[in-house]
């Protein structure tokens, strides 16, 4: 596989990984109870879900998985 074939690849994974994500959300604003967080459990503010309606915890508990992935 050359160069160009490789990146065609990583892209559409990346692509499908997107769509997936996209669609997992979608779900999730249908779904009961996505005002919460899913890991704390309290309110998602209405302006943060507003902003990232994907998102599926609040903005302290995300910052927190991130310095926890960032920082490994």
């Amino acid at each position: 596989m050359n160069r160009e074939d490789r990146l065609e690849a990583v892209t559409e994974d990346h692509d499908a990984a997107r769509q997936r994500r996209i669609e997992s959300a979608r779900q999730a604003l249908n779904a009961a109870g996505t005002k919460d967080c899913s890991d704390c459990g309290r309110a998602i503010p209405e302006a943060r879900r507003m902003a990232a309606p994907f998102a599926r915890r609040c903005a302290a508990c995300q910052s927190e998985r991130e310095r926890e992935f960032y920082c490994r």
